[in-house]
């Protein structure tokens, strides 16, 4: 695999450049291209760089509001909801996971639901913000496109659907745990692609339904099991039905409006509403010590604790670089222009 390094303030200024002629608000700039950065930096490059020509395909197109008005709809102390406006998903799921940390802190418990939202990337953002405010955070979503079969099935039905869950331990390195509920996320197998790698079987289906190790071949992604099945589903429910829309599989992805766009849900606990916080983050870094010591398998494979890893890998990129894919620098030119990626990427 070929690859250049390119480092963090450079792959800003790039993503700012690109952005530029879309007139963003300053807030929804801000918003999507940290969150971008710092997706590359944990190495989640499946969330990263690659997903802006998706989105400024979108802005394009009218998908995303480059300056949304995001609304309260209804309020009650405990319980939020919000139309987004058709914002950038990252800068909408920021706005609403600030509200649930904020009302949390005067209740001790808070539910934000956003719909006609867009894709807001790394689910594990919104709840290491809860975990860093010392609560513990919750949130899923929807997706733009539904792309994962059921357990057993060979057509789309759900949402590759992402969970998150965040808890604080009272250092910088909080329990993050983000999953997607298919086998990878539909963003990692078109990372394979970019890498030119094949993708293990199990992972995605080729449109006729035939297994694939193929990443360019996939069309529909396989679940994580009949758990990860189960909680697409569930996650399907909770961002469409409970927040007064379709489950994904009836929305008209073609069409972006309140009844048809991405929906999210963040749930914020504030851990000294219900015990010492102090107490509760010492019990959390035992728990933390006592996994890393467990034996290992594999002498020389290290056991990370959720959120570890990621940990790890900001503090080498930030030294040493964000390493890009040839094929994707390749791909950005094609679509921005060689000039632009030339001058921040190559």
């Amino acid at each position: 695999m070929q690859t250049l390094l390119i480092q963090p303030p450079t792959l800003h200024d790039f993503l700012t450049q690109v952005l530029k002629t879309h007139s963003l608000s300053s807030e929804a700039q801000t918003a999507l291209i940290t969150h971008l950065v710092e997706a590359n930096l944990w190495g989640i490059d499946s969330h990263g760089l690659q997903q802006i020509i998706g989105y400024d395909k979108s802005l394009k197109s009218g998908r995303i509001n480059p300056k949304p008005q995001i609304n309260i709809i209804d309020e009650r102390p405990s319980l939020i909801r919000i139309d987004a406006d058709a914002a950038p998903g990252q800068y909408a799921a920021k706005v609403a996971m600030e509200i649930a940390i904020a009302a949390a802190g005067k209740t001790g418990i808070a539910v934000v639901g956003v719909t006609n939202s867009n894709h807001f990337g790394v689910a594990g953002y919104y709840t290491r913000m809860a975990a860093e405010a010392g609560m513990v955070g919750f949130a899923t979503t929807d997706t733009n496109v539904v792309d994962l079969a059921p357990f057993g099935g060979s057509v789309a039905k759900l949402g590759n659907n992402s969970i998150s869950w965040g808890i604080p331990t009272g250092t910088n390195c909080p329990v993050i745990i983000d999953m997607a509920t298919g086998a990878v996320s539909g963003g990692k197998v078109k990372h394979f692609a970019y890498q030119g790698l094949e993708i293990p079987l199990g992972w995605g289906l080729t449109a006729e339904g035939k297994p694939t190790l193929n990443p360019k071949e996939v069309a529909v992604n396989i679940p994580a099991s009949y758990k990860g099945s189960g909680l697409a589903f569930i996650s399907d429910l909770l961002c469409g039905p409970l927040l007064g829309t379709a489950t994904a599989m009836f929305k008209n992805k073609a069409i972006h409006d309140a009844e048809n766009g991405t929906g999210h849900l963040f749930w914020v606990l504030d851990i000294a509403a219900w015990t010492d916080r102090n107490k509760f983050e010492q019990e959390a870094q035992k728990a933390v010590i006592s996994i890393k010591e467990t034996p290992r398998l594999e002498v020389e494979e290290p056991i990370y604790y959720p959120g570890e890893l990621e940990i790890i890998t900001r503090e080498e990129r930030l030294q040493n670089g964000i390493p890009v894919p040839i094929a994707l620098i390749e791909t950005l030119a094609s679509h921005f222009g060689s000039n632009i990626v030339s001058e921040y990427l190559m």
